[in-house]
């Protein structure tokens, strides 16, 4: 209780120089703040830290604002309308728009893979490829056509809830599975063999619903301090230039890497699948919830691989089919910061040509909590830019 949440405003250079000189590994940003693009940021303080931070601030005369006086009482009053919604949804039937719990998308997936299994038209199977720190299966979806031979076929991967509290992007890879059953996108599923991870971290995914609804890790008790400070931030866990940007080698940090690079089941069934269709995967892209970008590589340096114009030229496309409240950049470049040890940095340095993050805006100020009601418009416009990218790429 009493972490408390800042607006921050930058108005020019030096300022967002300085910004990153006010480090802690418990300063937590729902939102970096973007001089280039005149975003503000949104930063979660401890009440440890929130005296230390606002000094600093104003040592370096930046602008700030208290937008969250208490989060505790923030997310109460959230969940209080999160709970009025959820109990117009039917307790029976599965509902894509909503933020389920991770046993019933298994069981959905499971339940859709039954529908499937005769069907002479489409190939739908789960897949288990390894077990969490709790004990949790991890699943994925692979899905195309079954008239044509699928080990010929370039892959699409979508991966979602790599950072658990974003559970926006969860219904919207699910969105995408039903999109692809639908007849009208047969083109995607004869083109494509599609892997789609809806849920990257469910041991983390899981304790947002029970406990933290912020938590940004894992579970896992590999490092030093164990079950004092558990979990990892998968998508600080892959093996590009691990531990060196925007990410901690303390296990107590949000940003914490892990103990080395794949320590963690997660991000091995990332690689996996990478390494289990070797030379065929095309196009990969991560769902993620930190404020309106469509985002390239290179994140870990402040430069763009060797597919930068056509990176861009595909990331306007998607851009345009997701509406005027996205922008378009280089990682690095777009979220003010360098960071290492990235799915999507890690899959372009693995000659996965085309490698994308779609970072979700909300329609209102709120980067963390989307509330339900902005679920189906979300999950249509991420479908809408993953299918021009897949349909660009045929």
């Amino acid at each position: 209780m009493g972490y408390k949440v800042y607006k921050i405003k930058l108005e020019d250079e030096k300022q967002q120089e300085q910004l990153y000189m006010i480090n802690d590994d418990l300063i937590d940003y729902w939102r970096k703040p973007s001089l280039k693009y005149n975003i503000t940021g949104q930063a979660m303080v401890p009440p440890s830290l929130t005296s230390w931070f606002e000094q600093r601030l104003n040592d370096f005369d930046i602008a700030k604002e208290v937008f969250v006086d208490d989060v505790y009482e923030y997310l109460m009053k959230k969940d209080e309308v999160s709970i009025k919604s959820f109990n117009n949804v039917s307790d029976t039937a599965f509902n894509l728009y909503e933020y389920n719990r991770y046993n019933e998308i298994v069981d959905y997936l499971r339940a859709l893979e039954r529908t499937y299994d005769n069907s002479e038209g489409v190939n739908l199977r789960v897949v288990e490829n390894g077990i969490t720190a709790e004990g949790r299966p991890l699943v994925y979806i692979q899905l195309t056509n079954s008239t044509t031979n699928s080990n010929d076929k370039p892959i699409v991967i979508v991966e979602a809830g790599i950072i658990p509290r974003q559970w926006i992007t969860v219904p919207s890879s699910m969105n995408i599975v039903h999109k692809l059953l639908d007849s009208d996108h047969s083109r995607l599923l004869n083109g494509y063999e599609w892997i789609i991870i809806p849920v990257l971290n469910p041991d983390g995914y899981e304790y947002t619903h029970t406990n933290l609804r912020l938590w940004m890790k894992s579970r896992s008790v590999r490092s030093h301090l164990g079950a004092i400070c558990p979990g990892v931030n998968i998508n600080r866990n892959f093996d590009i230039a691990w531990l060196q940007s925007d990410s901690s080698s303390s296990p107590c940090s949000h940003l914490y890497g892990g103990i080395e690079a794949f320590s963690e089941a997660e991000s091995r069934l990332v690689r996996s699948s990478l390494e289990s269709n070797k030379g065929r995967t095309r196009l990969y892209i991560s769902l993620q919830n930190t404020g309106g970008y469509i985002s390239y590589p290179w994140q870990y340096e402040r430069a763009a691989s060797g597919m930068f114009l056509q990176h861009h030229l595909l990331g306007l496309d998607m851009v345009a089919a997701m509406g005027d409240r996205y922008y378009l950049d280089v990682a690095s470049s777009a979220y003010g910061d360098r960071a290492s040890g990235t799915s999507t940095d890690y899959m372009r340095q693995n000659e996965v040509l085309y490698t994308f993050n779609i970072d979700i805006a909300p329609s209102g100020e709120d980067g963390v909590i989307v509330p339900r009601e902005e679920v189906p418009m979300i999950a249509e416009n991420v479908w809408r830019a993953v299918s021009v990218a897949a349909e660009s790429l045929l």
